[in-house]
């Protein structure tokens, strides 16, 4: 597949959208109090007896 010049801007614009409204998201999150802890916390500071 070949990128025009039009598609990679349609691309970049697309993911940096993306990653705005998650950034959105998460600081909507951390100000409620809502906010989980993030998967790799979990993974690294789990018991080891489970």
């Amino acid at each position: 597949m070949e990128w025009t010049v039009e598609a990679l801007k349609a691309e970049v614009d697309y993911r940096q959208a993306a990653l705005l409204a998650d950034a959105a998201h998460t600081r909507a999150e951390r100000r409620a109090g809502t906010s989980k802890r993030a998967w790799w916390r979990w993974s690294t500071h789990r018991r080891e007896g489970r």
